[in-house]
């Protein structure tokens, strides 16, 4: 005899199943719609905290608000001066840029070396395909650039308005917990705030020396653009594993272009040096030191981040990666997990 199973599920039940997937599509939907908003709101909580280390080295001195409108006013000097000294300069070598591409393809199909390679493998032809798709997404239209600088001015004062409520904000979540879990927090919330500035701190460094290297080069070599192609691998290396290789290909391939294939050459030994050093010397000492990861979780982190959020998930990869690690090994050292530290245990009188 076949067996029959007979689910009786009640009105009350089912109502409260059909408000459960309404409410959850209802906030998928929201997110959705609010998703640029959320991804400006996480860029500005995670410049605020990686920010902190030097409003709290300011707060030595000063109050904590003073502090923060100390920190603030200097980041936006240092805006204001890069831009003074290097966005008029810059985009008028990048207008050029623009404009002269074509007549470096065309010089570039009659040089001789190009033509053997051309011959095997179409290089002139997929350079003009790329400077013709590529180039009004690269330089964009005024719409997309005020829309751009719009977005950065609300990151920024979200920035600042994060800054100044960050304590209040954590005191806020800590009120919400049971003692002993605040304290857990609080010790993770610091190791977490020191990872993720650090890493902000050295990833600058790295990504301004990257510049400089290739700026320099480019001077020296007699390459013209080499401001606007500086500022490109500064900016490109700020994204970790791939950012230099695509801002190198740029310096690159100006070099071949105005300069020959000799100056193509020095530059291509430049960037694989470079990229050498950077990648087994500069990156390892700030991703061990600031955010203890290995190459494979980096390199899992940043593919993630990338998937799903682009060049800004690839950025802040690595430090969210870092952040859940410190929190994964407080709840295994608080479970007393094998291999972890457990809670100091207690004496007893004897």
């Amino acid at each position: 005899m076949e067996s029959r199973v007979t689910l009786d599920v009640s009105l009350r039940t089912l109502l409260k199943i059909v408000a459960v997937v309404l409410v959850t599509a209802l906030l998928v939907r929201i997110l959705e719609q609010a998703s640029e908003v959320l991804v400006w709101l996480g860029t500005a909580l995670f410049l605020a905290v990686g920010l902190e280390p030097l409003v709290q080295f300011a707060q030595r001195r000063m109050r904590r608000s003073f502090a923060v409108i100390t920190v603030f006013v200097g980041l936006l000097l240092l805006i204001a001066a890069f831009l003074a000294l290097l966005i008029v300069p810059l985009a008028t070598q990048i207008d050029d840029l623009e404009r002269a591409a074509p007549g470096y393809v065309n010089r570039l199909q009659h040089d001789h070396r190009i033509q053997e390679l051309n011959q095997h493998y179409q290089i002139v032809a997929k350079a003009r395909g790329a400077i013709g798709s590529v180039g009004p997404k690269a330089f964009g239209t005024l719409t997309s650039v005020a829309t751009g600088v719009a977005a950065a001015i609300t990151v920024i004062f979200l920035t600042l308005f994060l800054m100044l409520e960050l304590p209040t904000l954590s005191a806020a979540v800590l009120s919400l917990l049971p003692a002993e879990v605040a304290d857990r927090v609080r010790h993770v919330s610091v190791d977490v705030n020191k990872r993720i500035g650090g890493y902000v701190l050295g990833n600058l460094i790295i990504s301004v020396i990257a510049g400089t290297v290739v700026g320099l080069s480019l001077w020296i070599l007699g390459v013209p653009y080499a401001a606007a192609l500086a500022v490109l691998m500064g900016v490109f290396d700020l994204v970790p594993l791939v950012g230099a290789t695509v801002g190198a290909l740029a310096a690159i391939g100006v070099a071949f272009a105005t300069q020959g294939v000799t100056a193509g050459i020095v530059m291509i030994v430049v960037n694989v040096v470079y990229q050498q050093f950077e990648n087994h010397v500069l990156q390892p000492i700030v991703y061990r030191r600031t955010v203890e990861l290995s190459a494979f979780v980096v390199l899992v982190a940043v593919l993630v981040g990338g998937a799903l959020l682009g060049i800004l998930g690839a950025l802040v990869a690595i430090p969210i990666a870092g952040s859940i690690q410190v929190i994964v090994r407080e709840i295994l050292t608080s479970r007393g997990e094998p291999g972890t530290p457990g809670p100091p245990a207690e004496s007893k009188p004897v």
